[in-house]
């Protein structure tokens, strides 16, 4: 989800998730985990922005509140710039505060031009300046748009998304139970089942669900290799 700006994508999903377990495979559990995880992480990163809206839309407010005591307008008292200003000098200026106050005092009145310096002064002593800060907004705001977009997006993508397909296609205990057998021909209900006895027998011993299902279909082949065996045996001996 960071990488794609919350959008998802199975494919890019797939091979993330193939790639993690070349180095730590990951277990039954924990593939089946990867749907609620993402729709997890997409409602966190809605809260977050939606945390991060709520407070540039309260700047903004204050901006204008501190706007209209400096033009009294707005039925606000006019109020000595000084007075107002000087709460605003020991702490670094808002971004969304500073573009909302600049926006509404510029063009106006001479009167305003002192507040102006003062705000780029300010705006200097943090490396910046108003129009870098403007432009920097609305480039925030641009791109939060595009990712709340995405996430909404991506939310109903995951709703809709065949995820047992795509478990299978992740999961190293079905690649290992595929192999040399017909587990891939039986149904999912089926399939589901020799999973459950593979988490089971993990479960309750010391080895990995991937070491579980290697022994399973070693032994199934040895059984299957035994049982040709003897079948030539009972054939031979139908012969003679």
């Amino acid at each position: 989800m960071a990488h794609t700006d919350s959008r998802f994508d199975p494919e890019i999903l797939r091979r993330f998730v193939s790639a993690y377990q070349r180095v730590q495979p990951l277990s039954i559990g924990e593939l089946w985990a990867v749907a609620i995880t993402l729709r997890v992480v997409l409602v966190e990163n809605l809260r977050r922005l939606a945390a991060q809206i709520v407070m540039s839309r309260e700047a903004r407010n204050k901006a204008d509140i501190l706007a209209d005591r400096l033009l009294g307008t707005g039925g606000q008292s006019l109020v000595s710039p000084a007075t107002v200003l000087r709460q605003f000098e020991k702490k670094p200026l808002d971004r969304a505060f500073a573009v909302q106050l600049v926006q509404r005092l510029r063009d106006l009145d001479p009167k305003v031009g002192p507040i102006l310096l003062w705000l780029d002064e300010q705006l200097a002593a943090q490396g910046t300046s108003a129009d870098e800060i403007v432009r920097a907004e609305h480039q925030q705001q641009a791109t939060v748009s595009v990712t709340v977009r995405n996430i909404i997006t991506s939310m109903r993508l995951t709703s809709s998304f065949d995820w047992q397909t795509f478990f299978e296609s992740v999961s190293l205990v079905d690649e290992v139970l595929r192999e040399g057998s017909n587990f891939g021909e039986m149904d999912f209900a089926t399939r589901d089942s020799y999973r459950h006895a593979v988490e089971d027998l993990s479960r309750a011993s010391k080895h990995s669900e991937l070491e579980i299902a290697k022994r399973a279909a070693r032994r199934a082949k040895e059984s299957a290799t035994d049982r040709r065996d003897i079948d030539q045996v009972d054939e031979h001996k139908r012969s003679d």
